[in-house]
């Protein structure tokens, strides 16, 4: 409910004013104190209005009153609210995308296989989507989650990082332990637990699987079926556009292109050389980042040699004292 308040103390101010006398001479003479009644102020959320109970007052005494009482509510206004954080127990939909008091929450930085998907261990088809579900749902039980929003979506959506009471990140989780790859195409936050899911056979890595994204591609090509929604903020350039030569095959495997088995690889083996968010330094000095699919992702170009930077994650670009860009 928007609030509304009145000032219990009133404004008090001292004028100096002319005595009558000397509106009649031209001679100087002294002038005398007044003070006068008090201005009270009626404050609302859309109108401040001075209300003199005696004396009429003049312009530049009401300007007055009302530049004081303009600072007073910028002092006592409560402060500015930071990123969106959802709270409360989830209803979950699949492997990355879950439901907290009726918000929608795509899981952020990773893909799980979809509800459909199936997948083969040990020589035999099972239902990796569901798999993935159930595993979420085990781990967080009844227990709340709190999740910080990122951004929404084109989806309308809010991408988030979602965590239990005690602090664990449930994005995290999925990938180490096999039921989610990392979504490099957004973040490089969870590709080392990835390497790791991978090299344990861990989840779908203990037999073969098709990487989510490819899997939705074909398998909408063939049915014909409305397209599933994976995690997008904007359409951006594959990960692949954006790094070098001979790391290509290696980006392709995470951000989807091909299909996985279980033997191990060195997935990433140099991770940082292909952190996508641009930390970029402005002529004025300003450190400001931007991640794919930005308004200025794009034009921005990295020169290392003037301190400027990619890094893995917002949260990386946070702590190294580059903010995010506007556009």
């Amino acid at each position: 409910m928007p609030y509304s308040m009145s000032l219990s103390s009133c404004l008090m101010p001292r004028l100096a004013v002319p005595s009558r006398n000397s509106l009649r001479s031209t001679s100087e003479k002294p002038q005398r104190i007044i003070r006068h009644k008090p201005i009270c102020c009626i404050v609302s959320e859309s109108r401040i209005s001075l209300k003199p109970w005696h004396l009429k007052l003049s312009e530049s005494t009401a300007k007055f009153g009302l530049s004081l009482t303009a600072s007073f509510l910028l002092i006592t206004a409560p402060p500015a609210l930071g990123k969106e954080e959802v709270f409360g127990i989830p209803r979950i939909i699949d492997g990355d995308t879950i439901v907290v008091n009726g918000t929608r929450i795509r899981l952020f930085g990773i893909d799980a296989p979809e509800s459909k998907q199936s997948c083969t261990s040990a020589g035999k088809a099972y239902e990796c989507g569901t798999a993935s579900k159930n595993a979420l749902e085990e781990k967080i039980g009844t227990a709340p989650v709190r999740c910080a929003v990122k951004r929404k979506d084109m989806y309308g959506r809010s991408v988030a990082i979602c965590r239990l009471e005690e602090g664990l990140d449930l994005n995290a989780w999925l990938v180490k332990e096999g039921w989610a790859v990392a979504y490099s195409r957004y973040s490089q936050a969870y590709v080392p637990l990835e390497v790791q899911a991978q090299e344990e056979r861990k989840g779908i890595w203990s037999g073969k699987f098709e990487n989510p994204e490819k899997w939705r591609k074909e398998h909408n090509a063939r049915t014909g079926a409305s397209k599933a929604i994976p995690e997008v903020v904007v359409p951006v350039t594959t990960a692949v556009g954006m790094v070098e030569e001979g790391e290509k095959a290696a980006v392709a495997g995470s951000a989807g292109g091909v299909a996985y088995s279980s033997t191990p690889t060195a997935l990433l083996p140099n991770a940082n050389t292909n952190c996508l968010i641009k930390g970029n330094v402005t002529a004025k000095g300003a450190k400001i980042y931007h991640v794919p699919g930005g308004r200025f992702y794009d034009s921005t170009k990295i020169d290392t040699k003037a301190g400027e930077k990619f890094f893995c994650s917002e949260e990386e670009a946070v702590a190294a004292g580059w903010r995010a860009s506007k556009g």
